[in-house]
């Protein structure tokens, strides 16, 4: 039985802790919040001790920690849980800079510990359908890739300067699915994009709704847009376009993308745990430093009106 600890006691972190509930061979054993009184609360309906994070990375019985705090936070806290000799399960995205991603892995690398990164929606199993049908060559090669992604609503503006901004928080995900699904890297991007949406995005210089188009290393192209308002509640859409074919995974309606996404949250920590067992990750920091490199890709694009190879942020 592995031991864990949880950083972070808000939304997404409750329904980590719920769902460790349900995963065999783990058990939350540890929960911290640098508001105290919001990891007294979790801790004791998690039926775990509230500690300091501090305080958490020195319990010798934590094997390891996952971490659910705002994006800013996220390189930081790898880097002490590394050292500390803890294996890591972080939400997305890896890093809100590609510096602090590549430093991140340094320490992760250097303790020798595991590192997964919460993109999970590759566990969800329409999406995975589709990246099993490419893989299996039911579509042959593949030509076009398309991922929508719309939110029912913009995100707290309290949240929002520790985001990383929409290319992080939300585009991210959709980088991953693109290269999970494809096999293949991203190599170019250009992006259109824009504030329409939130006033509390543009008082920030970030944008909310976004059109991408990308190249892959195969040879195929993609499309992604993005938006941070949905009239109809939370939309998530994927096509892959091929020479025998085509594969899609359609709108599944929800409200958001906890409920969207409930039975990959479950999946992504079975595989976390199944890791700890000593199986191979399913999405390693590596995974975590591509999305974070497409990210800024993304922001030099929109920022210099032109598309940018990946290889330039070498």
């Amino acid at each position: 039985m592995h031991r864990l600890g949880l950083i972070g006691a808000g939304r997404v972190a409750r329904v980590h802790a719920a769902n460790l509930a349900q995963t065999d061979g783990v058990r939350l054993v540890a929960v911290a919040d640098i508001a105290a009184e919001a990891a007294r609360s979790l801790a004791q309906e998690a039926g775990a001790d509230a500690l300091s994070p501090k305080g958490l990375l020195e319990r010798r019985d934590v094997a390891a920690v996952l971490i659910a705090t705002p994006p800013d936070t996220h390189a930081d806290l790898i880097v002490e849980a590394a050292a500390a000799g803890k294996h890591v399960f972080c939400e997305k995205p890896l890093a809100t800079s590609l510096a602090d991603a590549r430093r991140a892995l340094e320490a992760v690398e250097r303790a020798g510990v595991l590192l997964q990164i919460g993109y999970n929606r590759r566990f969800d199993p329409h999406l995975r359908a589709v990246r099993d049908a490419v893989a299996e060559g039911r579509v042959g090669t593949p030509w076009l890739l398309r991922i929508t992604s719309r939110d029912p609503a913009p995100p707290p503006a309290d949240y929002l300067p520790h985001s990383g901004g929409l290319f992080l928080d939300t585009t991210s995900h959709d980088f991953d699915l693109a290269r999970f699904v494809l096999g293949a890297e991203i190599v170019e991007l250009a992006v259109l994009a824009a504030s329409v949406v939130d006033p509390n995005a543009a008082a920030l210089g970030d944008v909310d709704v976004a059109v991408l188009s990308l190249g892959f290393s195969s040879g195929s192209f993609g499309s992604i847009d993005n938006c941070r308002r949905s009239s109809y509640g939370y939309d998530q859409r994927l096509e892959v376009h091929g020479s025998d074919g085509l594969a899609q995974a359609e709108n599944r309606p929800a409200e958001f993308y906890t409920d969207r996404y409930a039975e990959a949250f479950v999946r992504e920590l079975a595989a976390f745990a199944h890791a700890l067992d000593g199986e191979p990750l399913e999405v390693d920091g590596r995974d975590g430093l591509a999305a974070v490199a497409a990210a800024e890709a993304a922001r030099r694009s929109l920022d210099e009106r032109r598309a940018v190879r990946l290889e330039e942020l070498e």
